[in-house]
Parts: structure tokens; C-alpha cells; sequence
């Protein structure tokens, strides 16, 4: 049985290569035969043995011989060439005499120095400063809206003095807590995040009046909920410190009882 299947594949593929032999040669027969192109001209050379002895060019004439002049004569000199001379300029038209200059006015007489000196010997004479007296200089709110560089005597009503005095005084009770209150920070998971906020009261030499008041806290988280308690303590103690506060005397009425102060990380 498989000697009968190979000899049919061998028939199979001997038909298969006998068709491609006879599609080839049908091919070959087929292809028309292309027009064979006509050989190229030929060219005739002649040689002669014949060679003339004389030029057949046209004729030219020969070149003149230079001729130097002899010696003794003198070379005609050349002909002067004409130079054209420059028209002439116009005259400049006369210049307008400029008006003079106005005179200037006669300078105001300045009063003799005798006049003066009554004027300064009536000014207060500078006064020494007291021992115990605020080291805060005089013009500790100079250019602030509601302060003078030197007030009247008497400290003035609560109601004259300005928002940015008041604000100015706040910024120096904070700038004498920051070092008693660096280093009491307590450390921890977003412990940056608390805020303690303090009520006090000061005497009028900057002493605190009974205990500072912890009104609340601000920023309590899950994890620095721990931290709360002790971060206000830390707080009370830094302000305890603090005290006595230098401020102006005369401003009294204003940081007596100044707003409540927020105690966080950084003032």
C-alpha cells in the first residue's frame, strides 16, 4: 500500500515538471524577437602624401618696427589739460545779533546770625534720661498713624491711639516671648500644627496681673492630640518667663490688656 502511494506521488510530481517544461518552451516560442538596430555609418579616411610649401592662411600685414627717436631731439611736451575751477561759494547771510541776557534779580539780603539766636536759646534744653526709664527710644512709633515721636504729658485716651500703635505693641510683646518660648516647643507628628491662645493682663511696670488664661487651642489633630496639653503648659511657662514686659509707659491703656496672643511653633 505505501509502494503504491509513493509511485503515485512520484507520477504526480513527474507530470508537474513535464507541464513546467512545455510552459517554457511555450514561452520561449511565443516571445517575439526583437529588431536587430542598424550597424553604425563608416567614416573614409584619405592620406595624402602631398604638402604644400607655402601658408594658405590669409595674409596679414607685417607688424610696424618700433621707431626710438634719435638722439638729440627733444620730446614735444604734453598738452596742458584744462582744470575746471570751482564755482564760488555764496556768502553766508549775516547772523541776527542775539538779544543780551535779562539781568538776574537782585539777591534778597540774608538777616545777620543775631537775629537767630533768640529763636534757639528759647528751645527746651535735652533732658536726661531717668534710671529705670523704658529703654524703648522716643520715636519707638515714629510714622505710625496714631503715634508721636514724643506724646504730651499724661498718657493719652485708649481712644486716640491707632490700630498700627496697637499692632506695633503687639509685635514687641511677641519679640520678648520668642526666646523664652524657643526651645519649649514640644516635637512631634504635626505638632507645627498647634495653637495655643492666651489671655493676659500687665501692670504698668510690664508685670503679668494673676495667672495667664488659656482661652483654647487650634490645629488638634489624631496625631498631635497627645502633644495639646503639654504644648499649652509649655505655652503659660514661656509667658511667666517673659514677664516683666519693657514697653512705653505712655501707652499703657493700649498693651494693658493687649489682644490674645497665639503661641505657635514660630512667632
Amino acid at each position: 500500500m505505501a509502494l503504491t502511494d509513493l509511485r503515485r506521488d512520484e507520477g504526480l510530481a513527474l507530470l508537474a515538471a513535464l507541464a513546467a517544461h512545455v510552459g517554457l518552451v511555450a514561452v520561449l516560442t511565443l516571445r517575439p524577437t526583437p529588431i536587430p538596430l542598424p550597424p553604425p555609418e563608416r567614416i573614409t579616411v584619405t592620406l595624402s602624401d602631398d604638402v604644400g610649401l607655402t601658408s594658405t592662411s590669409p595674409s596679414s600685414a607685417p607688424a610696424a618696427a618700433d621707431e626710438a627717436p634719435e638722439l638729440g631731439e627733444e620730446a614735444a611736451p604734453p598738452e596742458p589739460v584744462p582744470v575746471p575751477q570751482p564755482e564760488p561759494l555764496p556768502k553766508p547771510a549775516a547772523r541776527a545779533t542775539a538779544a543780551p541776557p535779562p539781568k538776574p534779580a537782585p539777591l534778597a539780603k540774608v538777616p545777620p546770625a543775631k537775629a537767630v539766636t533768640p529763636a534757639l536759646k528759647a528751645l527746651p534744653a535735652k533732658t536726661a534720661s531717668k534710671p529705670g526709664a523704658s529703654r524703648i527710644g522716643d520715636d519707638f512709633l515714629k510714622g505710625m498713624p496714631g503715634g508721636t515721636a514724643k506724646s504730651p504729658p499724661g498718657p493719652p485716651p485708649a481712644t486716640t491711639i491707632g490700630p498700627a500703635v496697637r499692632s506695633a505693641l503687639s509685635g514687641a510683646i511677641l519679640r520678648q516671648i520668642k526666646p523664652k518660648w524657643q526651645g519649649r516647643v514640644p516635637q512631634g507628628v504635626e505638632t507645627e500644627k498647634l495653637v495655643t491662645i492666651i489671655s493676659i493682663e500687665l501692670d504698668q511696670q510690664g508685670n503679668l496681673i494673676g495667672s495667664p488664661r488659656v482661652l483654647g487651642q487650634e490645629g488638634i489633630t489624631g496625631s498631635n492630640r497627645s502633644q495639646a496639653k503639654r504644648h499649652a503648659e509649655e505655652a503659660v511657662k514661656a509667658l511667666q518667663l517673659a514677664a516683666p514686659f519693657n514697653l512705653p509707659a505712655e501707652f499703657y491703656e493700649a498693651w494693658r490688656r493687649p489682644p490674645p496672643i497665639r503661641m505657635r511653633k514660630s512667632l
